[in-house]
């Protein structure tokens, strides 16, 4: 079962502090504050698997932010596989019932991880203490690989 992501989002005091942000369980981790890692991730380990990047863009005053992988069909975040229809609708329903009148966009990401970070406001792998590539690739191997 999936948890909402408003769940599983940074207390104020883990967005102001990284390192009691990364010290979180990776479920937690990957799902909120480095989901971004995590996609990019899988597109390297599985490059054939015909994934994508995609980022869940609210409206402008809104947060929920969300980047994933899908295939059209499928949809891959730190929660694992699930229909890209149910994340979507679980997504919403979550940040709707926090945020009265939450809307989002979503949007295919073109850029290279890099330009995808510094436009939207995401801290880059570089820039988390310690290795959170190698710690995004080892979460990856906790799943299944893509059919």
């Amino acid at each position: 079962m999936r948890h909402p992501l408003t769940a599983l989002r940074r207390t104020p005091e883990e967005v102001r502090d990284i390192h009691l942000s990364c010290a979180r369980p990776d479920l937690r981790f990957f799902s909120a504050g480095a989901c971004h890692v995590l996609a990019f991730a899988f597109l390297e380990r599985y490059p054939r698997a015909g994934f994508r990047p995609r980022f869940i863009r609210p409206a402008a005053g809104f947060h929920g932010t969300h980047v994933y992988v899908s295939d059209g069909v499928t949809a891959f975040d730190g929660q694992g596989y699930v229909p890209e229809v149910e994340l979507l609708r679980e997504h919403r329903r979550a940040f709707q019932a926090a945020q009265p009148g939450w809307t989002a966009e979503v949007e295919d990401i073109t850029v290279p991880l890099a330009e995808f970070c510094a436009g939207n406001n995401h801290r880059p792998p570089w820039d988390f203490p310690g290795d959170v590539w190698g710690r995004a690739l080892a979460y990856l191997r906790t799943f299944l690989a893509p059919a």
